[in-house]
């Protein structure tokens, strides 16, 4: 191969590069023929162009683009022509052999059992040599293949000259790119066309008994009972809810799986197809576990169409919100009103009191003050808790100095009848955490040792496994297996009613075993009934 050819080549490579650029920019079959023409008047000389398409399922060749005369036709206006299979007329015969052919015969387009037409400016289909000759000199055509199958043919005419092979050539490479841009733009156009589809879809679900089918991808759990109560539908959502897959579930009794659901169908109301479906929310037991579940329900021909989603999260959120109401507003109220009462007090000109006596009532003020800014700052705590934004150092914190610290501060706070035990190991080494931060766990599991256990109170700290160990444990009515987690679940309190009048926001044991785990450590709860209650706080120990 001689340098021009090289040459020739590789501009013939590079054009087909950015035809193949140029053409996948088209998101629309007709946009992509359009490109394809542009491209065409770059590099080809032509008075017509015509893009067809064939169906070998009825064996039509059906006009797709039409060029002729300097204007674009409509494709519709041309009727559909049949596949000749012995290979009369232009078209067929490359249809059939699937191969590029060039013409020097003067038609523009193809032929009806070797029949051939040319298309006038306006469109019309006209017999030649009825309409006279025809001045095109030239055509190309170039069979459009998709995997190996003629899917249709494109075709090329001019009035001047002859087309040579390298020209088809170069032609049959421009047709090949265009037949995969307009491949990629139907599958484009079929790909929004099924979204629609299934928007529409979605939009009717609920007053179709079909529901599940359509919405087996969205969060919400679907399931079709028929009158029986046997199981029709049971979408993805539901079996990921439930942890019930829809092959055990499916053709047999929902209560056969949910035994309480015969007493939860009844409390959920159930609206006429068509009508607006009002929702109730219920507690739900599944898998051992505690939920609560949001349904609503339409009657349809063929049973019952339930929806539900899980609202758990929601609903506990809602619990935390009434709880810190209910809780922050008990907890305010008593201190408030000590500090109001005893300003009057003050105030009054009509007392003259004595400075005992006023002396107490100022004491009484500051207390409680103190009160109020210990709630306020367990609040406001728990809050940058919740939002991630406390920061918490890492340090080497002496342990034995930190706890002995701690203890000595809290005998002065606490009543008198409280009596703190501490016991400290030698080995009890260093921590890797915040001292500070450590300090606060403390205080906060002291206080809760002297409000809800008896005394006295052992505090100790050592050196276990390779981790450092502080403990805080009393001798109290001990917490019940049932509450040994949740006593860390905010505004929580263990216990009868009788066993809170020490009061307290139900903050302390979160904020410690945030805290904790903040400095990599963990805090637990030990207890029997009857035996007290011992909380490990356990610390990496530093290296």
């Amino acid at each position: 191969m001689d340098e021009s050819e090289l040459r020739r080549k590789a501009e013939v490579a590079e054009l087909l590069l950015h035809a193949a650029r140029r053409l996948g920019e088209g998101i629309e079959p007709e946009r992509v023929y359009e490109r394809f023409h542009e491209l065409i008047g770059d590099v080809l000389q032509h008075d017509g162009l015509i893009v067809s398409s064939y169906d070998e399922r009825d064996d039509l060749i059906r006009c797709e683009y039409a060029w002729t005369d300097g204007a674009v036709l409509d494709p519709g206006a041309l009727p559909p022509l049949a596949l000749n299979r012995e290979g009369g007329g232009m078209q067929s015969r490359v249809i059939v052999t699937g191969e590029p052919e060039l013409f020097d015969v003067p038609q523009r387009v193809t032929s009806v059992d070797g029949v051939f037409y040319n298309v006038g400016a306006e469109g019309r289909l006209e017999r030649i040599p009825d309409a006279g000759p025809s001045k095109t000199t030239a055509a190309m055509m170039v069979p459009v293949k998709d995997e190996g199958r003629v899917v249709g043919v494109v075709q090329l005419m001019t009035d001047r000259g002859v087309y040579t092979e390298e020209q088809l050539e170069l032609f049959d490479g421009l047709v090949a790119q265009m037949g995969a841009a307009v491949r990629a733009a139907r599958l484009q156009q079929e790909r929004r066309r099924l979204e629609a589809a299934e928007a529409a879809a979605r939009a009717v679900a609920a007053e179709r008994e079909q529901a599940a089918h359509v919405l087996d991808a969205v969060g919400d759990g679907i399931f079709l009972l028929d009158h029986s109560g046997v199981v029709l539908i049971w979408n993805s959502a539901a079996a990921l809810v439930t942890a019930l897959p829809a092959g055990e579930v499916v053709g047999r009794r929902l209560v056969d799986f949910v035994p309480a659901w015969d007493g939860l169908a009844g409390r959920i109301p159930v609206a006429d197809e068509g009508a607006m479906a009002p929702s109730v929310t219920l507690p739900f037991e599944l898998g051992g576990r505690d939920v609560w579940l949001s349904f609503v329900a339409v009657r349809t021909s063929a049973g019952l169409v339930y929806a539900f989603r899980d609202v758990t999260v929601e609903w506990r959120l809602q619990e935390e919100k009434s709880d810190f109401v209910a809780t922050i507003s008990h907890e305010l109220r008593t201190p408030m009103t000590a500090v109001y009462g005893a300003a009057q007090t003050l105030l009054r000109h009509d007392l003259d009191l004595p400075d005992v006596q006023r002396r107490a009532l100022l004491e009484m003020i500051g207390t409680q003050a103190a009160r109020l800014s210990e709630i306020t700052e367990d609040v406001l705590l728990t809050t940058r808790l919740d939002r991630d934004e406390l920061t918490v150092e890492r340090e080497v914190v002496d342990i034995a100095k930190v706890v002995r610290s701690t203890v000595e501060t809290m005998r002065s706070h606490l009543p008198q009848e409280v009596h703190l035990e501490l016991m400290i190991d030698d080995d009890v080494g260093a921590a890797s955490g915040d001292s500070d931060r450590i300090q606060q766990v403390l205080v906060n599991l002291i206080d809760n040792a002297a409000k809800y256990g008896a005394s006295p109170v052992y505090v100790s700290a050592a050196g276990v496994n390779g981790a450092v160990r502080i403990e805080v444990a009393d001798a109290g009515p001990g917490i019940p297996a049932a509450d040994r987690e949740r006593v860390f679940e905010k505004f929580y309190r263990s216990g009868p009613p009788t066993t809170r009048a020490a009061g307290g926001t139900g903050l302390g044991l979160y904020i410690s075993r945030e805290l904790t785990e903040r400095m990599d450590g963990r805090l637990r709860v030990e207890s029997e009934a009857g035996g007290g209650a011992r909380f490990v706080v356990e610390l990496p120990v530093t290296t």
